[in-house]
């Protein structure tokens, strides 16, 4: 075949009552405990034609035909028009491996798996390089609940596909494999690909959280019942009532962990944030500050200890005390976006607005969308006297604070509680 035979690339989505679907709920497997695409994925139908292959055969010409209308059929979702065109070309050329490979796309796209996997496996056998017909087959494979072979062939094709959408589907039911057998590291391994494959699709992000959650809860679950009473037990349990704001619990199984292991590395630190979550008095933030010291002393290049000593310098309006623990963290991490959001409040405060917004505008260039930088930049030209900087930058906050007023309810709904790491006042410069 000539240049005109060219890849070509078509879509379509399973149902919800698709084999895929019904073999998952045979094999056991409630649809919300799925963490895959499989579920509600976008299959490939490529048709895997060399642009090259079998040129040297006297029928080109009528190999060509065929195609071209095999071609035009896929165009308006005639399948079966499409398959009885490859299967002319069959009649002229049975050694056409990239053919039936097409032809077995075709089956899985109607779901006719025994079928897509003969072709496919004819294809192999005839052409054992066609990366994508290895994809494809696997995933038949497994859709006919043939776990293991899908599991082989799948590991083999994946790091060969080149097409992002079948890559991406492959790696999905790859994972979906490791998942029932519950091999969590070598799915969250394959979803680190996906990944990069389609950072913002809702199936991966969707992926992620459940991989990584479950391998979060089993090393958890095994923590607790090698060692129910250790230092990291009290701290992880610390962490996710902080997770749910419950500073008072965060508190005793922070005390907890540090019976157990006084030497606890980013203990104090953790314990000084839990402290100024629990109350604003004076009180809570002494204890607080002397936690973040004790984080300093056990490592003098604690950026984030010295970031939240001035925060707290910066909660006694001492001004002057917070630019010096924000100017050091700085020091330690120069790229720091919270400290120079520190040094931004606190140089606005002490009438040194212009450096302020040097500081302020780094952070903006490393984080356009951060809603407390616009805030900040707001009240340091408002004290420049620059209005219309000002009322710029204040349109700005609005839009990304309502923006983000969603995902906001989303945390609270799920007791998460996102990081926050600037209080910002509610009044509006003028």
């Amino acid at each position: 075949m000539k240049g005109t035979f060219v890849n070509m690339v078509y879509f379509r989505s399973l149902s919800n009552n698709s084999p895929a679907v019904r073999f998952q709920r045979a094999a056991g497997v409630e649809e919300s405990r799925i963490p895959l695409g499989v579920r509600a994925g976008v299959l490939c139908l490529v048709l895997i034609l060399n642009p090259a292959a079998h040129a040297q055969t006297s029928a080109t010409d009528s190999i060509k035909a065929h195609y071209m209308r095999a071609q035009e059929a896929i165009k308006e979702n005639k399948l079966d028009v499409a398959a009885g065109e490859f299967q002319e070309i069959l009649q002229i050329d049975p050694h056409n491996a990239e053919v039936r490979a097409s032809l077995g796309v075709i089956d899985f796209n109607e779901r006719k798996y025994p079928d897509a996997a003969q072709e496919f496996r004819e294809s192999l056998r005839l052409k054992p390089e066609l990366w994508n017909a290895q994809a494809f087959l696997g995933m038949s494979e497994m859709r006919l609940g043939k776990l293991d072979e899908a599991q082989t062939v799948l590991e083999k094709s994946f790091p060969h596909v080149q097409d992002q959408k079948l890559r991406a589907q492959a790696g999905s039911d790859l994972v979906y494999i490791y998942y029932l057998a519950g091999n969590l590291d070598k799915a969250a391994a394959i979803v680190t690909v996906l990944g990069s494959i389609q950072p913002d699709q809702p199936d991966t992000l969707y992926t992620e959280y459940r991989v990584y959650s479950d391998l979060a809860a089993h090393a958890l679950a095994t923590l607790i019942k090698v060692a129910p009473e250790s230092a990291r037990t009290h701290e992880i349990l610390a962490q996710s009532l902080m997770s749910h704001n419950d500073a008072t619990g965060a508190l005793q199984e922070y005390r907890r962990a540090l019976q157990a292991d006084p030497n606890l590395p980013g203990i104090h630190f953790e314990m000084g944030q839990a402290l100024l979550a629990y109350s604003a008095n004076e009180s809570s933030r002494a204890e607080a500050e002397k936690e973040f010291e004790a984080a300093l002393v056990a490592n003098p290049s604690d950026a984030n200890a010295e970031y939240e000593l001035g925060e707290v310098a910066w909660s006694r309006s001492d001004f002057q005390n917070a630019l010096e623990h924000y100017s050091r963290a700085l020091q330690v991490r120069p790229h720091y976006i919270d400290a120079q959001i520190g040094m931004g409040k606190a140089l606005t405060s002490t009438n040194q607005a212009s450096k302020a917004v040097d500081y302020l505008l780094d952070a903006e260039r490393a984080d356009p969308e951060n809603e407390i930088v616009h805030y900040r930049l707001a009240l340091a030209y408002r004290k420049l006297g620059t209005k219309p900087d000002a009322d710029r930058e204040w349109a700005k906050f609005q839009e990304i604070r309502k923006s983000q007023d969603a995902s906001r309810l989303l945390f609270q709904e799920m007791q998460q509680k996102p990081v926050t790491p600037q209080t910002d006042e509610p009044d509006r410069p003028q």
